[in-house]
């Protein structure tokens, strides 16, 4: 955690980043892949497989974005096998444990992940794909260039913790990371307080010191 935020502020220290009046902006997420990657403006942005899936068509389609962007893998801190991470998060269908109609309910996930809807979906909304015959098949990874390259980081990702504190610990990870953006904390200070909310949030019991 210290390391990240070091990182962090490494980078706003050399003028590197996003400046703060845009990174504090509210709306920056739509704003890095509507209107800042494709005027220019930013040269780089770690973000998610979806990104290219808005300039393909519709309201901000962007037809250079072949020729203009590339790809690249997030490397491990060190260099360290295998070599690059990812971070995933994702979703569910499931059936309630309390339900009266349980057949009905596990026909209707069946029918709704089969591979010709799961094919569907995972296209028009640039999903990374998660049945096998999903990922592998033409129709998917011809359907968008850069389908390829984030179904490969599917062996190198970390899952993030499908709990119902998970919002709670997200915004935690922000404070602090805004924190050391604006300079009014050092990477350690705010990776203190990230860890004093932490143990807040989800119990003593629950928490493992890292290395």
């Amino acid at each position: 955690m210290t390391d990240s935020l070091s990182f962090y502020k490494e980078l706003y220290d050399k003028g590197l980043a996003t400046p703060l009046d845009l990174a504090l902006d509210p709306t920056i997420g739509s704003r890095v892949s509507t209107e800042l990657i494709p005027q220019g403006k930013i040269a780089m942005a770690i973000d998610g497989s979806w990104l290219p899936g808005g300039w393909m068509t519709g309201e901000h389609a962007w037809p250079a974005w072949q020729q203009t962007m590339g790809l690249a893998k997030m490397p491990t801190q060190t260099g360290a096998e295998p070599g690059a991470t990812s971070m995933s998060g994702g979703w569910t269908l499931a059936v309630g444990s309390q339900t009266k109609h349980p057949k009905t309910a596990f026909d209707f996930i069946s029918m709704a992940l089969n591979k010709e809807n799961t094919l569907k979906y995972d296209t028009e909304n640039s999903q990374i794909a998660v049945r096998d015959d999903v990922a592998t098949s033409q129709d998917y990874l011809g359907y968008n260039p850069t389908f390829k390259f984030f179904v490969d980081l599917v062996k190198v990702t970390h899952f993030r913790p499908a709990t119902p504190d998970y919002s709670q610990i997200s915004s935690a990870l922000q404070q602090a990371t805004e924190s050391v953006i604006t300079g009014d904390a050092s990477p350690q200070q705010a990776a203190k307080t990230y860890d004093d909310a932490l143990t807040k949030i989800v119990g003593a019991q629950k928490v493992k010191q890292g290395d």
